[in-house]
């Protein structure tokens, strides 16, 4: 028996890409593990709870950010609860979670939503993104510091996340003896404030544990926060580090005029940057933009309105939010994916849209430039030249699919789950097992 293991996951099905990737990956990943002789003990962070209850209670309607009331917030808490269930079947049952922590998790997002839900609009103010990483820290240390006592150290940590609440977590339920690891899904930020919290909590969990490794879906979260060198000089990527969901089609379906992007609205994602090219497009063809997604928040929504009405754009149609099946049934239908991102590790999205047969026209960053940087039904143009963008979605307006070597390779590597569990457990044995005699 190799001893404890700690992971700190987000393993809700809610559409945030990291989150569904540990939705995913949680169930295999402890299932090997279990078989090759760690105990594993799962910890939800306090605030991946509260982002599944959020997420569900969100809805937009006349124009505004609202709250369903026909849910209430025992009745997520229940469902969360069972999306736990239903994982511990998945992994059969190799994981513990602990259930009275669990339930001091739901007690304490109670009262803290409860405030929240009050006060909306003071709460927007105070989580803007440059302080949302500092907040989420200290909302998480209090909770871990409140229950801490219910955990013994473990001998190995392991976090699925780079996010404040998942180290935080790590860092406090482990000690100066624990062996840890952590999975980058994303860089550490873009803005300064954002970046140094963040890469103060790496910080310290490298003096109060034994940082071995870290792990990264691409290469992409590293060229973008070389500091982390400075920190651990075991960095590696996994490859496969996703795949593609089960229900994907592979099978190409009849295509219909149209560009789509689908996704978080915001800026990050570049969606103004879209809409200035949709000038563009609109002055020289007859094709319409449809979007599909959540807004990042109230004031993206407004803004998003705001530039068609500035721009006088006549050809866009905002799709709502989508479920995922209903989703992939709609992208499917479109020959073009527009996706001008400022910020990704990976993008699942340009894999799924390629799968179904979709060309793509996206911004070149590392993390596309990395995978699908060869890849003919990919075209990459320069970062923030929203013109370029608009011409290559008018060139690529009349190009088909290509069914070239290269789309093969790259969905067949990331085309199942598993694979990228046995990669994920490979390394991470790998790193604890190492300096095992010292």
């Amino acid at each position: 028996m190799k001893g404890s293991l700690l992971i700190v996951s987000m393993p809700f099905k809610v559409g945030v890409g990291g989150f569904l990737r540990s939705h995913y990956v949680l169930p295999k990943l402890t299932r090997l593990l279990s078989e090759n002789g760690y105990e594993v003990e799962l910890y939800i962070p306090v605030n991946a709870l509260r982002t599944f209850i959020k997420f569900h209670l969100r809805t937009e309607q006349d124009g505004q950010m609202l709250y369903k009331h026909e849910h209430s917030l025992d009745e997520l808490f229940d469902l969360a609860f069972n999306e736990i269930n239903w994982l511990e079947k998945q992994s059969r049952h190799t994981f513990i979670i602990n259930e009275k922590i669990f339930e001091k998790s739901i007690e304490y997002n109670r009262l803290m939503l409860s405030r929240e839900l009050k006060q909306t609009s003071l709460y927007n103010a105070i989580l803007s993104e440059e302080l949302r990483p500092l907040l989420i820290h200290f909302y998480e240390r209090k909770f871990i510091n409140s229950i801490k006592k219910f955990f013994s150290e473990p001998i190995y940590g392991y976090s699925m996340h780079e996010t404040a609440d998942a180290i935080t977590a790590l860092t406090i339920l482990s000690s100066r003896g624990t062996k840890v690891g952590a999975l980058l899904q994303l860089d550490l930020g873009k803005r300064i404030i954002e970046r140094m919290v963040n890469l103060g909590m790496f910080e310290n969990l490298c003096k109060k544990t034994k940082l071995v490794g870290i792990l990264s879906v691409s290469p992409a979260p590293i060229i973008e926060t070389p500091r982390l060198y400075c920190l651990c000089n075991n960095i590696r990527v996994l490859v496969p580090g996703v795949a593609l969901e089960e229900d994907i089609s592979h099978v190409e379906k009849p295509k219909e005029p149209g560009v789509i992007y689908y996704g978080r609205i915001s800026k990050e994602k570049g969606i103004f940057d879209l809409l200035k090219a949709w000038r563009i497009v609109e002055e020289r063809e007859d094709v319409t933009l449809y979007v599909a997604g959540r807004f990042e928040d109230y004031k993206t929504k407004v803004k998003f309105e705001k530039t068609i009405n500035k721009y006088n754009l006549k050809k866009v149609v905002y799709l709502g939010y989508l479920d995922r099946k209903k989703l992939f049934e709609t992208v499917a239908h479109f020959p073009i994916l527009a996706y001008p991102s400022y910020r990704d590790s990976f993008s699942m999205t340009v894999l799924e849209s390629i799968a179904m047969g979709l060309r793509v026209v996206a911004y070149d960053i590392p993390a596309l430039r990395y995978i699908y940087g060869k890849c003919k039904n990919v075209k990459l143009v320069p970062l923030g030249d929203f013109k370029q963008l608009a011409l290559n979605i008018i060139e690529n307006l009349k190009k088909p699919f290509e069914k070239d070597e290269i789309t093969s390779k790259i969905l067949n590597l990331y085309s199942s789950w598993e694979k990228v569990a046995s990669e994920e457990y490979k390394h991470l044995n790998e790193l604890f097992s190492f300096d095992e005699h010292d």
